[in-house]
């Protein structure tokens, strides 16, 4: 396994903090989007709203997911972590991965075709219950794996064997 330098480490991981906070900021942003169109009872906020975080979606989450993914990946792999070495190392990229598929092929979709909906003035359906109910479930996974950053549990997932010391035989005189 190779080590990264200390410079591209902190450089690599700064883009993966930095990647992290903005794909936070774009399922909260979602998420605030879809509280303001499930309290509104006007067709031209619920329309702007789903325009909004369609559009929010369609241009950070692929972004923010593929580059908080690939950082995560390249910092796992060129420092002592390691890809699945330790818990919760796995745990994040397991969370990471399941996100940027899940959220890029089936959530983000939903929401453009309801942007599109909204642009053209149509019915968007009931789309504000998922925006809110998708990407809170997504803000609890990225916020977890935040969690798991800075604690570090669970340890390796597997230990290093401890040597058994050689059993001492009792010479009889």
């Amino acid at each position: 396994m190779t080590r990264l330098r200390p410079n591209t480490r902190k450089w690599l991981l700064f883009t993966h903090v930095v990647a992290s906070i903005g794909w936070i900021g774009v399922e909260l942003s979602i998420v605030a989007l879809g509280a303001v169109g499930l309290l509104t009872d006007d067709t031209a906020v619920a329309g702007g709203v789903q325009l909004s975080a369609g559009t929010l979606g369609e241009i950070f989450y692929l972004p923010a997911s593929l580059l908080t993914l690939v950082s995560g990946i390249a910092l796992s792999l060129g420092t002592k972590w390691g890809l699945v070495r330790y818990w919760w190392v796995a745990v994040k990229i397991a969370i990471t991965l399941a996100l940027t598929i899940g959220g890029n092929l089936a959530v983000v979709p939903k929401f453009a075709e309801a942007a599109d909906l909204a642009a053209r003035g149509e019915p968007i359906g009931d789309t504000a219950v998922m925006l809110v109910t998708a990407m809170s479930a997504g803000l609890t996974l990225l916020l977890i794996a935040t969690l798991l950053s800075f604690f570090k549990p669970g340890g390796k997932i597997r230990p290093a064997a401890t040597p058994v010391p050689p059993a001492r035989t009792r010479v009889s005189a």
